[in-house]
């Protein structure tokens, strides 16, 4: 960075004119005083679908991200409306609707309105905090409970992982406990994309046997293994085995990190050489 003498400078001149002239209108027009500007968020991902899609099912694609609400990802607009806005018949959009649909892009639900409800599904993997009351509803209400159940939209259940992390912002360890779903779209026996997706919520309080075992965790090595609990109740369901690890590496908690953590854990990282920790529930 220059150091600021306070002297007076001749007007800064644009290094490239047509360039950054360019770039100034973008930035402008953008911004969130102009209040027409809809900036579609297009996976980058959605490049490995495009071959399996024709050329209306791209436009109606386009239309969706477009209409789509900002913060949920949905829109309500008819098929009558749309069809009349892209110029083509109703019998196109919905054969259009299927494909998206097919490949996972866009899911399409009944409400209220006469009108179906149409959510742009994400393509990429993330995790998402939620209470227990909630993540327990998920799995029943869904019926996410095992790994032969699957869901369109949201996958397949595929484990719980209980985490202990050391907590870089509360200085104390957490505990946090994660569903992961993974959702696959394939043409043939091809995959073309999969979407992982963590389900967690955090708690502070840990029992007390379990704190002092991961206290006097001598080795310091990042990952560890911990041997305790074999099984979990949430809702109607009971989960055993389950995984849980320890892992020893200061961060902060949140939806990057767990992200972060998870996609580690449950990709095809060799875990038979990690440490093991011993806990008990006791008080």
């Amino acid at each position: 960075m220059m150091i600021d003498l306070g002297l007076n400078q001749g007007m800064e001149r644009f290094r490239n004119t047509e360039k950054d002239l360019l770039s100034l209108f973008y930035s402008s027009s953008t911004s969130k005083s102009s209040k027409e500007f809809r900036f579609a968020k297009i996976d980058s991902n959605f490049i490995s679908l495009l071959p399996y899609l024709n050329d209306g099912a791209v436009k109606l694609y386009l239309y969706y991200m477009i209409a789509a609400n900002s913060n949920t990802g949905e829109s309500w607009h008819s098929a009558d409306t749309i069809s009349r806005k892209l110029h083509v018949t109703e019998r196109s959009i919905a054969n259009w609707n299927n494909q998206l649909e097919d490949l996972g892009l866009i899911y399409r639900t009944n409400n209220k309105r006469k009108s179906k409800a149409t959510f742009v599904l994400p393509l990429t993997g993330f995790a998402v905090k939620m209470d227990g009351s909630k993540i327990e509803q998920v799995l029943n209400d869904l019926d996410l409970c095992d790994t032969n159940t699957h869901s369109k939209v949201f996958g397949k259940y595929q484990a719980i992982i209980r985490l202990y992390i050391t907590n870089e912002v509360t200085k104390k360890i957490t505990e946090v406990l994660c569903v992961h779903l993974k959702r696959i779209t394939s043409v043939a026996n091809t995959v073309l994309n999969t979407v992982d997706i963590y389900i967690y919520n955090t708690c502070d309080a840990i029992g007390k046997g379990i704190e002092k075992a991961l206290a006097s965790y001598k080795e310091k090595d990042k990952v560890a293994m911990i041997n305790g609990a074999e099984k979990i109740t949430l809702g109607r369901k009971t989960f055993e085995p389950y995984r849980c690890f320890f892992i020893n590496v200061p961060t902060k908690v949140d939806d990057a990190a767990i992200y972060d953590i998870m996609s580690q854990l449950t990709g095809d990282g060799d875990f038979s050489g990690l440490k093991q920790i011993t806990i008990t529930e006791e008080v």
